[in-house]
């Protein structure tokens, strides 16, 4: 019998919460359908889930050609921390203090 993988927690921070709220209803859509795959552990090839440079303290997950969810997992949570265009992703190479 396989084993089930455990749902992580989620937390979202509030420049996430503002970020998403200012989403198209379909964009809203597409990042729900990511968030939740993330927190099921079901990461998909669509989705392009990796490090983001240089640090690498936070990662990134694709949900459509234009806009990236920006995340980090520790231990059995997934804390998510914005949505935002693919072009400033490089906003989030170095850890930034005071999001949660």
């Amino acid at each position: 019998m396989a084993r089930k993988r455990a749902f992580l927690s989620a937390e979202w921070s509030s420049r996430w919460n503002r970020s998403y709220a200012s989403l198209s209803p379909e964009r809203m859509k597409g990042a729900d359908k990511v968030a939740i795959a993330l927190i099921k552990q079901e990461v998909t090839p669509g989705m392009r889930v990796k490090p983001i440079e240089p640090e690498k303290y936070y990662s990134e997950a694709r949900i459509n050609d234009g806009d990236r969810i920006v995340f980090r997992i520790e231990g059995e949570t997934v804390w998510f921390v914005d949505v935002i265009p693919h072009d400033h992703i490089g906003r989030y190479g170095k850890r930034f203090d005071g999001l949660f």
